[in-house]
């Protein structure tokens, strides 16, 4: 059994690789969706991840009207500028708070990077780009594990399903520190469950100096690991998660007074009634409209997760997914169970995207319920709306028709 990422299999020309090299002087995104045309070679991961780090340069952040209406990249702004104030002993302080549990201190991945940027400048357009490096760097070593499949081709549904994998997508480098530990999760995931590589399980001490909530990660890590052979168990509770997901809040609100101190904070954080209160009222009408195309997705993917179950004989006689199918009735009904916590299980529910995404290509991928992968775009509508119109907010028009070397210029010097 071969479990190790195999090299770049697709050989490419000289040729190839000078237009990329063209296209990407003369705008990195033209070069991006030049390189889409063969997502399998090294050139096109290269570039990439170069439109990545240049798209991380140009992250331009503005205040709106109203607070609510921020994006996080502006509070992280905001709080950078205070950090050229801070002396290392300061810095170490805070570390040593973080590693002590500190009920102050949930996590510490921002705190240092803003630091060790700010040594030497206050100009944030540097601490995105840091941000967008690490961020790139897993999302791509992730992204392999689909694309050097032999079922993956330049065809619609191989596209489609490497937008869904990618759902987390580099603008996320606005709420930097979930989306990162996101994708450092997902690569673990493939590491341990499809290359059955467990020393990459110690990378998970790593997830919570990321973001403090991957602490629920590891815990569903270890459920697994302990009851992956009563998994059938996790389908009978796939479909009472739906049910009884709204006795998930009242649940996590009792559970703090059996919690270490960091821990219940945790939760009170994402539990407390100014939280919801907040998260409920952010608007009307589109809003709405938005919630509906919000419950349209989540079905979705779940009708996918529905058809693994349906398909379980298949799925699990390969050992490619084999256990990653068995973890992801772990995450699923965890996500499922928490949907109405705000801010909880929706965002881990969006984990599970690239282990849906994988197990699709690998079973079905020889056309085998295509017409279901056809609907994703208008399941998915308002998402991709969304996402477009974040892109632009950050970056406006410029950024798709300048060079690196102009954007490096704009706003490195």
């Amino acid at each position: 059994m071969n479990t190790k990422q195999k090299a770049w299999s697709v050989k490419e020309n000289n040729l190839d690789r000078f237009i990329k090299i063209v296209f990407f002087i003369i705008s990195p995104f033209i070069g991006f969706l030049y390189s889409l045309k063969n997502i399998k070679t090294k050139s096109s991961y290269v570039i990439f991840f170069l439109t990545a780090i240049c798209f991380g340069i140009s992250f331009t952040i503005e205040k709106r009207s109203g607070n609510e209406n921020d994006l996080d990249s502006f509070f992280y702004r905001e709080e950078f500028e205070s950090f050229q104030s801070l002396n290392y002993f300061e810095y170490i302080e805070g570390l040593k708070d973080f590693l002590s549990f500190d009920e102050g201190r949930k996590d510490y991945y921002y705190e240092t990077i803003a630091f060790f940027v700010s040594r030497f400048t206050d100009n944030y357009h540097y601490l995105f780009a840091v941000f967008a490096i690490v961020f790139a760097f897993f999302a791509l070593k992730t992204f392999r594990f689909l694309t050097e499949e032999k079922n993956f081709k330049n065809d619609l549904s191989s596209y489609i399903l490497a937008y869904i994998f990618l759902t987390n997508q580099i603008f996320n480098i606005n709420g930097v520190r979930f989306w990162t530990a996101a994708w450092v999760a997902v690569f673990i995931v493939f590491q341990v469950f499809r290359n059955k590589k467990y020393h990459y399980l110690v990378l998970m001490l790593l997830l919570p100096f990321i973001h403090g909530s991957f602490w629920i990660f590891i815990f569903v890590v270890f459920l697994y690991l302990i009851l992956s052979r009563f998994y059938k168990i996790f389908i009978v509770l796939f479909f009472c998660s739906f049910i009884f997901s709204s006795i998930s809040l009242q649940l996590a609100k009792d559970s703090t007074d059996f919690l270490p101190v960091f821990l219940a904070k945790l939760i009170d954080s994402y539990t407390s009634t100014e939280t919801i209160e907040r998260l409920s009222a952010e608007g009307t009408g589109f809003f709405w409209i938005a919630k509906i195309f919000k419950t349209i997705s989540f079905t979705y993917m779940n009708l996918l997760v529905y058809l693994f179950i349906r398909n379980e004989k298949l799925i699990i006689g390969n050992f490619k997914t084999e256990s990653l199918y068995k973890f992801l009735l772990v995450l699923v009904t965890f996500a499922n169970f928490t949907m109405s916590i705000p801010s909880l299980g929706g965002r881990f529910f969006t984990l599970s995207y690239p282990i849906i995404a994988y197990i699709w290509l690998i079973n079905f991928g020889k056309n085998r319920y295509k017409y279901l992968l056809y609907f994703f775009p208008i399941a998915f509508f308002f998402n991709i709306y969304e996402q477009l119109t974040l892109y632009l907010m950050v970056t406006g028009v410029y950024f798709y028709i300048s060079s690196p070397f102009y954007i490096v210029y704009e706003y490195l010097f």
